[in-house]
C-alpha cells in the first residue's frame, strides 16, 4: 500500500527573496517624497477621484509581495504593480529622491517577478514527462523482488555524490508526481536540472518488491506572453530614465547606446566562446528566455560534448549508487540485470531469412 507523502515545505529561492525586498522597498517609496516634498500618501485622505487612484497604486504595490510563492501569479502582479507606478510617475514627473527610488526599485521587481528559467523548466518538464507523448531521451529501470529499501536515504546518498562530483550548474529538486489522478497518492522523485537536462530519479516499493528507475529529457521552455512583456517594459522603464536623468537628446544617445551594446553582447555570445557567460544568460530570469529565444542560434561543440558526458556521467552514477544499495544487502542480481532500458524487449527484430526468401 501506497504511503501518502507530505509536500516538502516551500522555501525562497534568492530571486524569491530579492524579488520580496524590491516589492517591500517599492512600498515604502509610496511614502517618500516624489515631487515638491510631497510623496504620493500624501494625497490618500483628500476626497475625489485622484484619491482613488493612489489608492488604487497603493494597492497594486501592496499584492504584488503577496504572490511571491506564486510563479504563475507573480508576473502578473508585478507587471500591473509596474505599470501602474509608472503611469504615476509620468503623471506626477516626479524628481525626487523618493521618485528615483520608486524608478530603481520598480525595475528590479519587475525583473524579478518573471518566473525564473530553471524553475520554469523544471515544470515545463514536469508536465512534459507525465504526457504520454513525452519527449525521452532517456528511461532505464529494474526491480527487486522482496527487498525493501529507504528512498529518502537513496536520494540522500545520490545527492552527496554529485555534490562531491562538483558539477557546475546542477540543481537539486524534491518533486511530487501522482500516481494515477489527483485524488491518487503521490511519489517523490529526485530531480536533477543542468540547464535544459533533466533526470526524474525514483526509488519506491511495488507491494513487497522495489524498483528504480531514470529517466532524462531535454526541456527548452517557450518564451511566455509575461516574461517577453517584462522584457519590453523594463526596456520601456529604461528609456523614460535615461531621459528624465540626462535630457531628451542625451538619454535617448545614451539608451540606444546601452541596447545596441546589449545586443551584440547576446548576439556573439556563443560567437566569441563566452561558455560562463552563456550558461549564465541562460539562468537569468526574462533574459534567459529571450536570449535563448532570438537570438541563442547555435550551440557549440564543447557545449554538445559537456551535454553527453553529463548524461553518461549521471547514468554512470545512478547505477554504481543502485549496485552499493544493492551490494549492502548482498545482492548481486543487478551484474546480470544490465539496467536494461525499459520495454527492451517490446520491439521485435525480424530476422531476414539466409535463402533469401525461398522456401
Amino acid at each position: 500500500m501506497a504511503t501518502e507523502l507530505t509536500p516538502p515545505k516551500p522555501t525562497l529561492t534568492l530571486q524569491d527573496e530579492l524579488f520580496l525586498f524590491s516589492s517591500l522597498m517599492l512600498g515604502t517609496c509610496f511614502f517618500l517624497p516624489w515631487r515638491a516634498e510631497q510623496a504620493p500618501s500624501d494625497f490618500l485622505s483628500d476626497s475625489g477621484f485622484i484619491s482613488m487612484l493612489w489608492w488604487l497604486v497603493l494597492l497594486a504595490i501592496a499584492a504584488a509581495p503577496l504572490t511571491v510563492r506564486l510563479p504563475q501569479v507573480r508576473p502578473w502582479a508585478g507587471l500591473f504593480a509596474v505599470f501602474c507606478v509608472q503611469n504615476a510617475l509620468l503623471l506626477t514627473g516626479g524628481s525626487d529622491y523618493g521618485a528615483q527610488l520608486t524608478r530603481l526599485f520598480a525595475l528590479a521587481m519587475l525583473v524579478l517577478a518573471a518566473r525564473p528559467a530553471v524553475i520554469q523548466a523544471t515544470d515545463f518538464a514536469m508536465k512534459r514527462l507525465n504526457a504520454q507523448k513525452s519527449e525521452v531521451s532517456s528511461h532505464w529501470g529494474t526491480a527487486l523482488r522482496g527487498v525493501q529499501f529507504s528512498a529518502q536515504e537513496f536520494y540522500t546518498k545520490v545527492e552527496q555524490a554529485i555534490a562531491a562530483r562538483e558539477w557546475p550548474g546542477v540543481e537539486l529538486l524534491r518533486v511530487l508526481h501522482r500516481e494515477a489522478g489527483l485524488l491518487s497518492h503521490s511519489r517523490e522523485y529526485l530531480r536533477v536540472v543542468r540547464q535544459r537536462q533533466v533526470f526524474d530519479l525514483c526509488a519506491a516499493h511495488l507491494g513487497k518488491d522495489y524498483f528504480f528507475t531514470l529517466r532524462e529529457a531535454e526541456i527548452k521552455p517557450p518564451l511566455s506572453l509575461a516574461s517577453l512583456l517584462i522584457f519590453l517594459s523594463a526596456l520601456g522603464m529604461l528609456l523614460t530614465w535615461s531621459v528624465n536623468s540626462f535630457g531628451f537628446l542625451p538619454g535617448l544617445i545614451q539608451f540606444f547606446s546601452l541596447l545596441a551594446l546589449g545586443l551584440f553582447v547576446l548576439w556573439n555570445t556563443l560567437r566569441m566562446g563566452l561558455t560562463r557567460l552563456d550558461g549564465l544568460l541562460l539562468r537569468l530570469p526574462v533574459i534567459g528566455p529571450v536570449y535563448e529565444t532570438f537570438f541563442r542560434s547555435s550551440t557549440t561543440y564543447f557545449q554538445h560534448d559537456t551535454r553527453m558526458v553529463f548524461l553518461k556521467l549521471m547514468d554512470e552514477l545512478v547505477k554504481e549508487q543502485v549496485d552499493t544499495e544493492t551490494s549492502a544487502k548482498g545482492i548481486k542480481l543487478l551484474s546480470c540485470f544490465e539496467h536494461r532500458p525499459l520495454f527492451d524487449d517490446f520491439y521485435k527484430i525480424r530476422e531476414r531469412p539466409t535463402d533469401g526468401g525461398r522456401k
